[in-house]
């Protein structure tokens, strides 16, 4: 299994004072970076691999992509990101990573950040 240390209460509450947590996207020194290299979403089906409190989903909705799965091992993570989101094109799930076997062109663009480090057998992919 991977390893999920945002559902240890001390840890997620740390992180969720973290000002990529509290801002999102805009708060991530890296996300311009990342944003100049994204293709156009418009009509795609997009997962997003670790999502976290689903900054990156709804970013996506609301540039045009058709749907987003989120997912994530944490629970935490996963209950924000529900919390957080009002969008019947986003669904998140809680998912193990190391674990995950997605149906062959189920999606058009798969999306990570701050996630893949975590994956002991990355290999695989």
């Amino acid at each position: 299994m991977a390893q999920n240390i945002y559902d240890e209460a001390e840890f997620f509450g740390r992180y969720s004072q973290l000002r990529r947590s509290i801002h999102g996207l805009d708060g991530a020194p890296e996300w311009p970076a990342i944003r100049a290299l994204l293709p156009d979403l418009g009509g795609k089906r997009v997962v997003d691999l670790g999502c976290g409190f689903g900054w990156f989903a709804r970013w996506a909705r609301q540039h045009g992509a058709a749907h987003v799965l989120g997912l994530d091992l944490s629970e935490n993570m996963i209950g924000r990101a529900r919390t957080d989101t009002h969008d019947a094109g986003i669904e998140y799930a809680i998912a193990d990573l190391e674990q995950l076997e997605l149906p062959k062109s189920s999606f058009d663009f798969a999306y990570s950040s701050l996630a893949l480090h975590y994956i002991a057998g990355l290999k695989r992919w």
